[in-house]
Order: C-alpha cells, then structure tokens, then sequence
C-alpha cells in the first residue's frame, strides 16, 4: 500500500495548479487569478513540497510542461475541485430553496385546494426540488412528523400541538359539507344544520384507532343523536358508498370533489368551520419548506371563500 503524504493538499493550492495547467504559464495564470507571479511560484512549490517531486518542467521562454507527476496528479485534482464545485451549488441552491428535497404530509380530503394550488406554484417555481407527499390521518401524520419521517403536515381537526418542539400555525378556515345522493331530499337544500345531520346515516373514515373525524362531528353535533358507520377505505371509495345510497359523509370544502350522483351541502353555523393548519418541528431549519409553506398562504389568500352567509343561518 502506498504511502500517503504526511499533508494534504491545500484547495486553494489545487487551485492555482490547475490554473496553470490550464494558461500553461505562471504569470498568465497570476492574472487571471488577481495575484502575482511570485505568489504562483511560492504556492506550486509549497505543493510540490507536499507531493516530492517537481509537478511542472520549467524552461525559460517556453510554457511549463507537467512533468509524471504533475500528470499522475492532474485528474484528481480536477475531480476534487470539480465535487467541491458542484456541493457548494447544491448547498447554495438548497439555502435559496431551489435544490433539495422535503417531504409533505397532508390530511385525506387535502389534497385539493389551497394546499394542491400552492404545492403547484412551489413546484413550478423551483422544479429541482423533489417532493415527495404522504396521504394519512391526523394521528398517523403526527408520528411521522416526530419520527422526522415528513417534514411538515397540513392538516384538519387536530387538537392544540404547539410546544417547544412543535408549531401549529392557522393558515385557512373551511366549511365543512355533507355529501348526498343527487336523489336523496335533502340535497335540494342550500344548507343543513346539525339538526338535519342527526337525521342521517353518516359514513365515516377510520384507521385503527384514529377516528378524528368522528371526535370532530360529535364535538359539533352536541347532545343530539349520531347515527355513524366506519369504514377503513379511502376517500374516493367513501363518497362512491354515498353514490350508492348507503349513506352520507362529512368532508371539508377541499374535498368536494366533483362526482356525478353526488351533491355537497354546506352545513351552517359557526361550528361547521374547520380550521386548516401547517404543523412542523421547531427544531427544523430546512428553508424549502418556507418557502413551500409561502406558496400555501399565497395560494389560501387567493382563493379565500367568503363564509359569513353560512355563519348566519
């Protein structure tokens, strides 16, 4: 094995090397350096001190020749200068949230929306950086977010979580709906309350023991009575049940997909508003997702629903 050298290379010293490998000449390369010749010549001999051997054959009038191990040393040191290169871009574009990477956590039902128009901008905006989004209930999605498997949640019906370690910030305010069939009377209506939500068979999506929806209703419905199925199945599959008359369901406005056979009907009051909000460690200093989270309150503020009409019914 051989023998490494008791010093390494400096980079600045790799550097200047390079630079007159490249002019083939120390005082073309102290200018385009901004330096003088004799600091070329003191820095190529301090590396040759480091490598012992001469890297550059000198004649006076003729442009230096690299010598063996000037060319033994040439392609390294252009890698390494190279790797420095492009992990400072990356570093720099990832602090500029350009490059990177981030993970995003949101609640079944979110994925439309104020937060599907601003993960659109932010991605549009800066295309190198990689998302990658996890669907899941609140109580899965807390986990994750302090296991640091996502780095930031967007999320309804979750409780007050801010602590030391953790910030909740409100971003929007939604209404919540029922899901009819188009045939069903109610769905005529321009607004049920809860009065009228008791009188229904609500279809309901659980995952072992989160069943935050269902806590969220029975907050807001009161001493009335709450006739409720569970059913571990996506939203798309839940709203197919309401289509084929087994029921209906309660979803926010972000989640009132389009379907034909279904109809959405607000539900009034000051108690059918959901709060959304952005939910992330405060230890975590990761600048894309302030900027992703920017896009969010843009993309909410754009797209505000005036809400009061409900409000007063």
């Amino acid at each position: 094995m051989p023998q490494l050298p008791r010093r390494r290379p400096e980079i600045r010293q790799l550097e200047i090397f390079l630079k007159v490998v490249e002019t083939r000449n120390f005082a073309a390369a102290a200018r385009q350096l901004g330096t003088s010749q004799p600091a070329i010549s003191q820095t190529i001999g301090r590396l040759e001190e480091i490598v012992g051997a001469d890297v550059f054959e000198r004649k006076r009038g003729s442009p230096v020749e690299l010598t063996p191990i000037g060319r033994a040393i040439l392609p390294s040191a252009r890698s390494l200068i190279h790797t420095i290169d492009q992990q400072l871009a990356t570093a720099i574009a990832t602090a500029q949230s350009r490059r990177g990477s981030l993970t995003v956590g949101f609640y079944t039902g979110l994925g439309t929306g104020p937060l599907c128009d601003g993960i659109a901008a932010f991605a549009a905006e800066r295309p190198d950086v990689r998302l990658r989004l996890i669907e899941a209930l609140p109580h899965e999605l807390h986990r994750q977010l302090n296991e640091r498997t996502i780095d930031v949640m967007f999320v309804a019906l979750l409780p007050d979580l801010s602590s030391a370690t953790i910030v909740q910030e409100r971003l929007w305010d939604e209404r919540m709906l029922v899901a009819l069939p188009d045939r069903h009377p109610m769905a005529s209506e321009n607004s049920l309350g809860w009065d009228d939500i008791a009188k229904l068979r609500i279809l309901m999506r659980a995952n072992g023991s989160d069943q935050t929806g269902h806590h969220a209703v029975l907050a807001r419905i009161g001493a009335r009575p709450l006739d409720c199925e569970f059913h571990d199945v996506s939203r798309g599959a839940l709203v197919e049940m309401v289509r084929m008359g087994l029921g209906a369901t309660i979803c926010v406005q972000s989640a009132a997909n389009v379907r034909p056979g279904i109809t959405y009907v607000p539900i009034s009051g000051a108690k059918a508003l959901v709060t959304i909000e952005a939910v992330w460690k405060r230890s975590d200093r990761n600048p894309i997702r302030h900027s992703l989270l920017k896009s969010v309150r843009d993309s909410a503020r754009a797209t505000h629903v005036d809400l009061r009409p409900f409000l007063a019914k």
